[in-house]
């Protein structure tokens, strides 16, 4: 587990986001050159390093979910995953990690929608500047975030 990935953990947003960044160094690359693309990614990987998730298919569907529920975004992140950008990564998907992925969702989807629904406030989509310089840990008390991680003694592990 990476640092970003505790519940408590003690990085500021910024130096999460750096973390997911350097363990993802392909990213920052592949990204398409739109600016309706950059913003979104911005926004989306942000939402990585806040909900605690790395780029695992689960994870990327954690997020997804969490972007809808969890943050001010709601349904109209959808926009940004029909961007040509976003359709390019899908189509490098493996049949068998979509697969195992929809096996494992019957547990992940709902749990995912609860806490989000249970958090007190949205992470702000796309207006979170103020918050880089706060720690991860001061963030998800104030938002009321569990990160993506199972606990051992939680259903569905």
């Amino acid at each position: 587990m990476h640092a970003f990935e505790h519940q408590n953990s003690e990085q500021t947003l910024a130096e999460g986001v750096a973390e997911y960044f350097r363990l993802n160094p392909g990213l920052t690359q592949s990204r398409g050159t739109s600016q309706m693309a950059q913003e979104f990614f911005r926004c989306h990987d942000t939402v990585h390093v806040v909900y605690g998730c790395n780029t695992s298919l689960h994870h990327e569907a954690i997020v997804k979910l969490s972007s809808i529920f969890g943050t001010t975004g709601g349904f109209n992140i959808l926009k940004g995953y029909q961007l040509h950008e976003s359709r390019q990564i899908y189509k490098e998907l493996s049949g068998s990690e979509v697969f195992f992925t929809a096996l494992q969702s019957a547990c992940f989807v709902p749990r995912t929608i609860v806490r989000c629904i249970r958090q007190p406030k949205r992470w702000p989509w796309s207006n979170f500047q103020e918050y880089l310089q706060t720690p991860l840990q001061e963030i998800r008390r104030e938002f009321g975030i569990q990160v993506a991680r199972i606990a051992a003694n939680e259903p569905c592990a």
